[in-house]
């Protein structure tokens, strides 16, 4: 029996049927190797299979899911060791590039301090809707940084990583491991970047990817492969 998918009430039905594959990839539920048919996808949804054959394109893009010919879509592996490595290195380098060409302006300021009130106000229990709102708004506060560049390429460049739904798949199970110390860590980033200090604020986010880095390897080593 095909694992249950749950639709949410977002605004058209290419969302909602996004949300709801996505939420049982990040949550296991559909785990790394589950072919996921789109008439019974459909069918649990109670759609039709255009808004979930569009998700699963869209799914594709993201690199959560792939397309074969004669599998159809299925979910790709968990994030391999080596390659953990290589993504964080990606995104480390995108986003100092990205502060290093920075225009800081008042307006980003103050978008930043609002997503840091969100993010403190974020529960971070083993619950995925917990896990997920914390994800989204740590990826908010990152791109916030990468979108102060002038270069748009760096921009385009960090958002194909989808960084943060693959690291995302390692919270299933065990939430929000680090969420402490990464508070205390954006909250220095944000005082460097308050101070217009250019040079401590570089130092700073990259002492927070290193330290994430090294804080969440550990699910990565826990987490199961798919051959």
């Amino acid at each position: 029996q095909a694992p249950s998918l749950v639709a949410q009430p977002w605004s058209s039905l290419g969302k909602i049927a996004y949300e709801a594959i996505i939420e049982g990839i990040l949550k296991g539920v559909l785990p790394a190797g589950t072919q996921i048919s789109i008439d019974g996808a459909a069918r649990q949804l109670k759609m039709s299979n255009t808004p979930v054959r569009e998700a699963l394109s869209r799914l594709a893009a993201e690199r959560l899911v792939v397309f074969s010919a004669n599998r159809g879509y299925t979910v790709t592996p968990e994030i391999a060791d080596d390659e953990y490595h290589q993504l964080f290195e990606a995104r480390r380098t995108l986003e100092l590039a990205s502060i290093k060409s920075a225009i800081i302006e008042p307006a980003a300021i103050d978008k930043i301090a609002s997503i840091l009130q969100r993010l403190s106000a974020t529960e971070t229990a083993v619950e995925y809707q917990q896990y997920r709102s914390f994800n989204e708004a740590d990826r908010e506060f990152h791109l916030a940084f990468v979108s102060m560049s002038r270069n748009r390429f760096l921009r385009h460049a960090w958002e194909q990583l989808n960084f943060h739904l693959h690291v995302g798949r390692l919270y299933a199970g065990a939430g929000v491991i680090d969420s402490l110390e990464a508070c205390t860590e954006h909250n220095a980033i944000f005082k460097a970047l308050k101070e217009g200090n250019r040079k401590d604020l570089l130092q700073q986010m990259a002492d927070h990817i290193r330290n994430a880095e090294s804080r969440l390897r550990r699910l990565v080593k826990a987490t199961p492969r798919t051959p």
